[in-house]
């Protein structure tokens, strides 16, 4: 770390390079810390808002070390590690925290470590690849590639998972690392920065006891390193507790108690709470908090279904303000706030500049897109699915057209005879192919809802910017799901159909039902941004589908429906791409055992055929609509509230 003096400020310089090497812990604290939101009672829409505090006036200070936050289900443990992460919504925030003694920098969660709940480590890449795809994005670009594969390797060791570096973490279709392994994973993509502070939230859920104990003794070693490690726990066991140097315990949002973990016992002793005998502590602490310390087994009123939990509540809070244990926080608290003040009216407070990304657009957009490939590549099973759905449907579309057709000499009426018995199975065969391009393409629904938790915590933890990572999923998704399925299809189904046989018409068959996939899959891409929940995605997208197929034209004449209706035809999808491929095959033929050339039927479907523009303003409007919805989808992920 090094200062520097910019614009007539000091600031502090994170990103030399030995300062990423190397281990050094920091120390925050909570000054008067009150953190509320919004909550709506009664009906959703009509119901009156008023806000509920989370945390209540919390003032903490914690060191290098192993720092616990502990409490029972909606004590605000966890609402107050994101405080202090800078992952909470500002808005609902007051109070000040302090990082080494001064203000968090702009985009503070970027520089800090932070380990969620659950897994969003990505399954399809191994250990060390998540690793390198951490290195690769966080680290100063500066950096040689040996430097950050030998800043991989040494977290690799640091973590103990050199027996497994290069498996798979695994997925729903892969079998991977073991629990305790893919928690080191997480643990170890934010080891990669060094970060000065490390954060993790319910560290041991979802694991057994001796893999728990083995993450914890992890952190330990990483604490003695001289790190600051900062979690939430909820009931950790006793071979867990005593590796904790500090902690907390939170009550509805208050503190009551924060101090050496030793002298824990002997403060709740000291106001008249003593532990039994083979009782682990932290269960002690939550039946104390709870206000189950003190119930009687023997003489338990089945009448009654609350505690005294509030009454306990209001004690605890005020014996631990009276204490010497808070005295001492107090002290060490007001020491810290008041330098940071007496420095900001003197005008010399040291400020941190802000936290930027390490690599450009472009470096992000390669690595981004690197990453999509392998897991596309490793996680075949949807576009198998994909390929050998559009395989079925080409072989069920030449069954609905199975004669072949051949071209005769032109008539008077400048048309071309077909040998197909009418237009009937021709038009047909163009609905179903447009149906299966538009309902084919729902696979594109689980693009960001199936990586939404790793995007929310990469984004924020400051991977990549939004623009790179919507880019790269777009590119390769676009490529082998979208454009090879439908160039596959086209070849075979137009040519053992027995289209006319022209380059340039199959060229507008392929750029129209390309042009169809497209559009649905943007639709599809929007929703999948919109909505978290893939069913509700699913069933939003086959609703829009079918109004677009009732106006296409097709099922009902559009000339024949209601006129304050008809604005409909101008969202359908299926109306554009039956009007491309309509006009692309039937304009100027006639066709056997039919007495309506191919240009009466376009006319009589109100299709407008007379000029090359009416062919490809029907393509054009497509791209146009996947345009339209693309732009949605990166505004949908960029304004998209990633913070708690």
């Amino acid at each position: 770390m090094s200062t520097k003096k910019v614009n007539g400020v000091h600031t502090v310089d994170f990103t030399t390079q030995s300062s990423i090497m190397e281990t050094r812990g920091s120390v925050i604290s909570g000054h008067n810390v009150v953190y509320s939101v919004d909550v709506r009672k009664g009906p959703c829409c009509c119901g009156q808002v008023t806000q509920k505090q989370i945390l209540k006036g919390v003032d903490c200070i914690f060191k290098p070390g192993m720092n616990a936050i502990l409490g029972p289900t909606g004590s605000g443990k966890s609402s107050l590690l994101d405080v202090l992460a800078g992952r909470k919504d500002p808005s609902g925030l007051q109070g000040e925290i302090l990082f080494d003694g001064v203000p968090p920098p702009e985009n503070f969660k970027c520089m800090v470590g932070y380990v969620v709940q659950d897994d969003v480590v990505m399954g399809t890449l191994t250990v060390r690849e998540n690793f390198q795809f951490s290195a690769a994005l966080r680290l100063p670009s500066n950096l040689t590639k040996a430097d950050r594969d030998e800043r991989v390797n040494t977290v690799i060791q640091e973590l103990g998972l050199s027996h497994c570096a290069d498996t798979k973490v695994g997925n729903e279709f892969i079998r991977g690392v073991s629990g305790g392994e893919r928690k080191r994973t997480n643990i170890g993509m934010e080891l990669i920065i060094s970060p000065p502070v490390l954060f993790l939230d319910e560290p041991t859920t979802g694991l057994d006891a001796n893999t728990a104990n083995s993450v914890m003794l992890l952190l330990r070693r990483l604490a003695l390193k001289g790190r600051t490690i900062i979690f939430s726990i909820h009931q950790p066991r006793y071979s867990i507790y005593r590796l904790f140097d500090t902690l907390m315990m939170l009550s509805l949002g208050e503190v009551v108690y924060h101090g050496p973990t030793k002298d824990s016992l002997d403060y709740f002793h000291s106001i008249g709470y003593t532990i039994q005998e083979h009782n682990n502590p932290p269960d002690f602490f939550l039946d104390v908090i709870s206000g189950d310390f003190n119930v009687d087994v023997d003489t338990l009123d089945p009448e009654k279904t609350s505690t005294d939990e509030e009454d306990v509540h209001g004690a605890l809070v005020q014996k631990f303000r009276q204490s010497n244990v808070n005295a001492k926080v107090q002290s060490e608290v007001k020491a810290i706030f008041d330098e940071y003040q007496s420095k900001l009216t003197k005008k010399e407070l040291v400020s941190l500049p802000p936290v930027e990304y390490n690599t450009s657009f472009f470096t992000q957009l390669l690595i981004c897109s690197g990453r999509t490939v392998k897991n596309i590549a490793r996680n075949p099973q949807t576009s198998i699915m994909q390929l050998f759905v559009i395989l079925i449907f080409a072989a069920i579309v030449n069954l609905l057209a199975n004669q072949k057709m051949t071209l005769r000499p032109g008539n008077q009426n400048r048309c071309v005879c077909i040998a197909i018995p009418g237009n009937q199975n021709r038009v047909g065969a163009f609905f179903f192919i447009v149906m299966n391009q538009v309902f084919g393409n729902l696979s594109a629904v689980e693009l960001f809802i199936k990586e939404r938790a790793i995007f929310m915590h990469e984004n924020v933890s400051g991977f990549y910017r939004v623009s790179a990572y919507f880019f790269s999923k777009i590119f390769c998704d676009v490529i082998p799901m979208r454009l090879f399925p439908v160039v596959i299809f086209s070849a075979v189904t137009y040519f053992m159909i027995g289209f006319t046989a022209e380059v340039d018409k199959f060229f507008i068959y392929t750029l129209s039902l390309f042009a169809v996939a497209m559009a649905a899959s943007g639709l599809a891409f929007f929703f999948s941004a919109l909505v978290k929940i893939f069913a509700i995605a699913n069933l939003c997208i086959a609703l829009c589908y079918v109004f677009m197929m009732v106006f296409s034209g097709l099922l009902i004449n559009i000339s024949s429906i209601a006129e304050w209706l008809r604005w409909i035809k101008w969202l359908s999808i299926f109306r554009y791409g039956l009007n491309a491929l309509n006009i692309n095959e039937l304009k100027d033929k006639h066709f056997d055992n039919s007495t309506v050339c191919g240009n009466d039927y376009l006319s009589e479907q109100g299709i407008e055929y007379e000029t090359d523009f009416d062919l490809w303003q029907n393509i054009m409007a497509m791209l146009v609509f996947s345009a339209f919805f693309l732009i949605l989808t990166y505004v949908r992920l960029a304004t998209m509230n990633k913070l708690k």
